[in-house]
C-alpha cells in the first residue's frame, strides 16, 4: 500500500491554527481519504499584550498624560511606541499563521487566499469607522487634516492606501492599517527572505531593520516636526516614512518567529523570570523622555518570553478580563479616537455643574474608556466575527475536505 501525505493550514474563523493533514491510500481495489484536524492554540499572552497596547493607546490619544505629572506622565507619554509593539505582534502572527505558504515559492492561489483572509480581518470594522468618520468630520465633530474633500478622503481611504498617496486618514488610527497593509502585501516576499536565508543574512535584515527606525527620525521631512511626541513618533502622512516605520516593524517580526523556533531562545525564555525582568526594563525605559529606540529594541524579546507561557506576566496577560481586551484590541484602536470631541463636550458640562476643570475632564474620561470598550465589544460581536466569518467562508469551503470513500 503507497501512501501520500498532505498537509495545509489555515486560520480558522476562531483565530487558532489548524492543520490539516491528508492521508490518501492506494491499493488494488479502491482508494480512501482520510481527514484529519489538529489546533495549535493561540499564544493568549499575546492576545493580552494586544489588549494592553490598545487601551495605552487609548489614554495617550484621550491626553490622560496631561492630568498626571513627572514619571507617569512620561510614561503614558510614550504611548505612540504601542504601534510598533502593535505591528512587531503582527510581523509574528502573520507569520506564524501564514508563513510557510510562502517559505519556498508565492503561489498565487496562497497570495489571493491570503489577501482575501486578511482583508476579512481588518477591513469590515475598518470601513464602518472610516464612514463614521467621514460623518463626524462633515459635521463638526471631529478634525479635518489638510487633504481632499470629505469625499474624496472617503473613497481613498477605503483603499486603505492613503499611506502612499500621502493623504491623512479621516479616522485618524487608520494611517497605520493603511501602512500595515501594504506590509501585508509584501508579506509573501518578506517571508520568503526571512524564513529562507541563512542565519548570517538573517542577523543582517533585523539590523537594517532596526537601525531603519531611528534613522527616518533623523531625515529633514521629521527632525522639526512639531507635532512628534518622540523620536520614534512617525506619522506624518505628508511622507512615505510611516510605511517605512511599518514595514521595518514588520519585518521585525517575522524574524521573531522564525528565531522563536531555536532552542538557545527556546531555554532562555523558558527562564521564569525572563518576561517580568524584560517588563520591569521596559517600564523603566519609558520613564526616559528619550528612549524610544531601546524600548523599541526590547519589543521583540518581550514577544519570544511571553511565548512558553511559564511566567506570571504571561499568566496575567492570559486572564480573562485583559485577554478579553485583547479579542476588542482591534475595535477599540479604530473606535477611541472619534470620541475625543465627546470627551471635552462632557467635560464642559460637568464643570457647569461645579466640578473642577481636571475632575471634570477624568470623570468625562473614563466615562467615554468605558464607552469605548462597550461599543467595541459591540463591533467585535457583531461585525468583525460575523463579517470575518462570512468572508473567510468563500476562502475555507474551497479547502476543508470531508472523510471520503470511493470503491
Amino acid at each position: 500500500m503507497n501512501l501520500l501525505f498532505w498537509c495545509r493550514q489555515i486560520n480558522n474563523a476562531n483565530g487558532n491554527i489548524s492543520v490539516f493533514a491528508l492521508i490518501k491510500s492506494h491499493n488494488a481495489h479502491n482508494e480512501k481519504i482520510y481527514y484529519m484536524s489538529t489546533k495549535r492554540q493561540e499564544i493568549h499572552a499575546l492576545t493580552g499584550v494586544r489588549g494592553i497596547a490598545a487601551t495605552v493607546v487609548m489614554f495617550y490619544h484621550f491626553n490622560a498624560s496631561a492630568l498626571m505629572t513627572g514619571v507617569a506622565a512620561t510614561m503614558l507619554g510614550h504611548g505612540y511606541l504601542m504601534v510598533d509593539l502593535f505591528l512587531i505582534l503582527s510581523g509574528f502572527i502573520i507569520a506564524m499563521v501564514y508563513g510557510r505558504k510562502f517559505e519556498q515559492n508565492i503561489n498565487s492561489e496562497d497570495f489571493k487566499n491570503f489577501l482575501i483572509r486578511r482583508i476579512a480581518r481588518i477591513y469590515p470594522l475598518y470601513v464602518i469607522t472610516t464612514l463614521t468618520a467621514a460623518a463626524l468630520v462633515a459635521s463638526g465633530w471631529m478634525d479635518h487634516w489638510a487633504g481632499p474633500e470629505i469625499p474624496v478622503s472617503t473613497l481613498v481611504d477605503l483603499t486603505m492606501l492613503q499611506s502612499i498617496l500621502h493623504i491623512p486618514s479621516l479616522d485618524t488610527p487608520g494611517w497605520s492599517v493603511s501602512a500595515e497593509w501594504v506590509a501585508n502585501l509584501l508579506f509573501p516576499l518578506l517571508a520568503l527572505l526571512c524564513m529562507r536565508l541563512s542565519w548570517r543574512w538573517i542577523g543582517l535584515v533585523a539590523a537594517i531593520a532596526f537601525a531603519t527606525l531611528p534613522f527616518i527620525s533623523m531625515l529633514p521631512a521629521l527632525i522639526d516636526e512639531p507635532k512628534r511626541a518622540g523620536i520614534l513618533d512617525i506619522w506624518n502622512y505628508e511622507t512615505v516614512y510611516p510605511v517605512i516605520r511599518c514595514i521595518a516593524d514588520f519585518t521585525l517580526g517575522i524574524i521573531v518567529f522564525r528565531v522563536s523556533h531555536l532552542g538557545w531562545i527556546k531555554n532562555i525564555t523558558a527562564f521564569k523570570f525572563t518576561a517580568p525582568i524584560l517588563l520591569l526594563l521596559i517600564l523603566g525605559l519609558m520613564t526616559i523622555k528619550s528612549a524610544d529606540v531601546w524600548i523599541v529594541a526590547l519589543f521583540p524579546v518581550f514577544i519570544l518570553a511571553l511565548i512558553p507561557g511559564n511566567n506570571i506576566v504571561s499568566r496575567m496577560l492570559s486572564t480573562r478580563p485583559i485577554y478579553k481586551l485583547g479579542e476588542l484590541s482591534y475595535a477599540i484602536y479604530l473606535i477611541h479616537n472619534q470620541m475625543n470631541y465627546f470627551i471635552l463636550a462632557l467635560a464642559r458640562q460637568l464643570e457647569s455643574f461645579g466640578l473642577s476643570q481636571t475632575s471634570a475632564h477624568v470623570a468625562a474620561m473614563f466615562v467615554f474608556v468605558g464607552f469605548v470598550i462597550l461599543l467595541a465589544d459591540f463591533s467585535y460581536r457583531l461585525i468583525e466575527k460575523p463579517a470575518r466569518h462570512w468572508i473567510n467562508g468563500f476562502v475555507i469551503k474551497k479547502h476543508q475536505v470531508a472523510y471520503q470513500v470511493t470503491g
